[in-house]
């Protein structure tokens, strides 16, 4: 701000008289215009007029005692030459009022950070997933929590700008990040206000987005160009003090969406918010880089963030995580990291690898007070992890395993598409059958390798060759042992089939990928199997953004205890459901991944083994987006010119990652009753 400040008073009197207006320069400073300021009575209460030099912004504030340290924020004025004005519908109420003026030196200009969150349907929502969509002009967030009667009163009015701006291309986007609010009483406090059908409410359960947004208020909108993702206008929907608005009512929101759509530029472009304080969980005081992060990434992070193993960068030290901590901030607020794609209303799984609320609050809020060391010890440099984890050696969960098969050297070309390889390996280990209790595919060359599943059987056999699905590697998966009290039986001889899905890489390389067999010292109590949902029946039309298909298994003729699901789509793949649907007709969801990764492909095993009964059926619901919003499919077509990565062109079944395939895995076992 420069060292100017424009003061003047409002006073209410019991006759209604003339305002008194005076002006203090603090320092002087060349200006190309002098700074005038006006004050009238309009509607009852005070309206300011400004000017002064074009191209600056000035912030208003008041203050009841003009000596006082403490002036309350008003609104952002922008300055074009002429004469801006803004009324001060709360004067109307006060006895006494003082403002000013500040002039900011230069004009603001911030970008909206980037986030996901999940809706009250559970349906994700992607910030950035606008950026250059053609139909999309901006998006507005309006804070939201359940219970506030000024949002109750906005309404009508949210309703009403949703009904004009969308056809315009305006999304709006309520956030709820109030403490004590779920996704169960925000649905139901949707329709209890007649907002079941939208606009969206997203639940910002860790309060991320508030934070990041320094959002204060139910009610609070932040409107966003998506062409540069500039916060336009962010503050009221608009200044009524009462449920209506009246004749003078100042439409903040509306007429900032309206400049945008015209080209012009939103004045003013901060407004104060009078709606119901939002309930944020306080502030963590001394956050500790030692005693609160280290341990923390150590847990959730380091494991891929170490030499040798997946991610782009190793968490070894301070100084790299400091030098990385507005890069954790994007990965964390979207989503992307820890990679962890399941809604998590639904189930509960042991190898849930994401941040708790408080873990995410906790990393979030020391990111923003600047990543700060601290002191104590340096547990990342201290005690690194151990190293060649999986992919890079066998799984340190498991260990060396009790035998290895490997498939032949396989030479792989610099480029081009290269159809998918049938390897069949002879199990010579054993001289006799064996239980496994784990198995692992391990690639030798990740680059290359895009998948590898393991099959019992030859596929050249008359009877259809592969018998049965034994293990798998998918881009981010975690290899873990079996089921605990199933296993899988290995007969001497068994004929195994590698089907390597390969990707060309450049230049030249070779590749090898090893089966590690985990032998059982005990036999099981019961045979880990593992079946599928799948259809091969789907076409996904050119730029359609949510195309939907089904599929269900067999009616279950047994009883079975469900332990593990896996959603597996290319791609164009979004989102995947799996239900159980029981023999009266009751669905229940059993896995949502609301914001499916084609690069990080999960297997989700429940903490609590999940009986069905004889006659239910799994149903699974894909969803694809085959459009140029779809960063995945435009990485991918970029990186390679492959014209079948074409968002344009209608995508049916196939093995290459250009078509699609909507498969959902299951693994279980036959059981009379649930495992104990």
């Amino acid at each position: 701000m420069s060292a100017l400040e424009v003061w003047f008073t409002w006073r209410l009197m019991k006759p209604l008289v003339a305002a008194l207006l005076f002006i203090c320069v603090c320092a002087v400073r060349v200006q190309a215009q002098p700074t005038r300021v006006g004050l009238e009575r309009w509607c009852g209460s005070a309206r300011i007029s400004l000017a002064g030099d074009p191209g600056f912004l000035y912030r208003l504030e008041a203050s009841a005692d003009p000596t006082s340290p403490n002036w309350d924020f008003l609104a952002t004025l922008s300055l074009d030459g002429g004469v801006q004005t803004w009324q001060d519908a709360h004067s109307a109420t006060e006895a006494r009022r003082f403002y000013r003026a500040l002039r900011m030196a230069y004009p603001e200009s911030s970008t909206a950070s980037d986030f996901r969150l999940i809706d009250q349907t559970g349906r994700a929502r992607w910030l950035y997933y606008n950026f250059g969509a053609p139909n999309v002009r901006a998006v507005t967030l309006i804070f939201a929590g359940n219970g506030c009667t000024k949002l109750r009163q906005m309404v009508p009015t949210i309703k009403a700008l949703t009904n004009r701006f969308s056809p315009q291309g305006v999304l709006f986007w309520l956030v709820d990040s109030n403490t004590g609010d779920n996704r169960s009483n925000i649905l139901a406090e949707a329709t209890a206000l007649g907002m079941s059908n939208g606009p969206p409410i997203l639940h910002d359960a860790a309060q991320l987005v508030a934070r990041r947004y320094r959002a204060s208020a139910s009610t609070e909108a932040v409107a966003i160009d998506t062409s540069n993702f500039q916060i336009i206008y962010r503050g009221a929907i608009d200044d009524r003090l009462g449920t209506n608005a009246v004749d003078c009512t100042q439409h903040y929101l509306s007429n900032a969406l309206t400049q945008l759509l015209v080209g012009g530029v939103a004045n003013p472009r901060e407004t104060r918010v009078d709606g119901c304080s939002l309930s944020l969980r306080p502030a963590y005081p001394n956050l500790c880089y030692a005693n609160d992060i280290a341990p923390l990434l150590s847990a959730k992070c380091v494991r891929c963030h170490s030499e040798g193993n997946v991610a782009p960068f190793s968490m070894t030290n301070y100084q790299i995580i400091q030098s990385q901590s507005d890069r954790i901030r994007d990965e964390v607020m979207t989503g992307r990291m820890p990679p962890w794609h399941a809604d998590p209303i639904y189930g509960k799984f042991t190898n849930d690898s994401s941040l708790t609320l408080e873990e995410a609050a906790k990393l979030m809020q020391w990111v923003e007070e600047g990543a700060p060391r601290g002191t104590g010890p340096d547990p990342l440099a201290e005690s690194p992890p151990p190293p060649q984890d999986f992919p890079a050696g066998w799984p340190v969960s498991l260990g060396q395993p009790d035998a290895i098969l490997r498939i032949p050297l396989q030479d792989i070309p610099a480029s081009g598409t290269i159809p998918y390889r049938y390897i069949s390996v002879f199990n010579n280990a054993f001289t006799n059958d064996v239980w496994l209790r784990a198995a692992v595919a391990r690639p030798s060359n990740t680059r290359v390798v895009h998948h590898c599943l393991v099959f019992e059987g030859d596929p050249n056999a008359s009877d259809g060759g592969l018998a049965g699905f034994y293990t798998g590697y998918v881009p981010g998966q975690i290899p873990v042992a079996f089921p605990p009290g199933t296993g899988k039986l290995l007969k001497k001889g068994q004929l195994f089939t590698f089907q390597m899905h390969y990707t060309a890489a450049g230049p030249n390389q070779t590749e090898q990928t090893e089966l590690g067999l985990y032998v059982s010292p005990v036999p099981p109590n019961a045979t880990l199997q593992t079946k599928s949902a799948y259809s091969v029946l789907f076409g996904i039309p050119g730029g359609a953004p949510d195309y939907q298909s089904t599929a269900t298994t067999a009616v279950l003729s047994t009883n079975i205890t469900l332990f593990e699901m896996s959603p597996h789509m290319h791609l164009r793949g979004s989102r995947f459901k799996f239900e159980a649907v029981y023999q009266n007709g009751t669905r229940e969801t059993l896995l949502s991944v609301p914001a499916y990764y084609f690069g990080w492909q999960s297997l989700y095993r429940f903490t609590q083994p999940k009986y069905l009964p004889r006659g239910t059926r799994i149903m699974c619901t894909a969803n694809w987006d085959n459009t140029a919003q779809n960063g995945a499919l435009m990485a991918a077509l970029d990186e390679t010119g492959e014209s079948r990565y074409s968002p344009t062109r209608t995508v049916t079944f196939g093995e290459q990652s250009y078509d699609e395939m909507f498969i959902g895995y299951l693994n279980y076992a036959e059981v009379p009753g649930p495992l104990q």
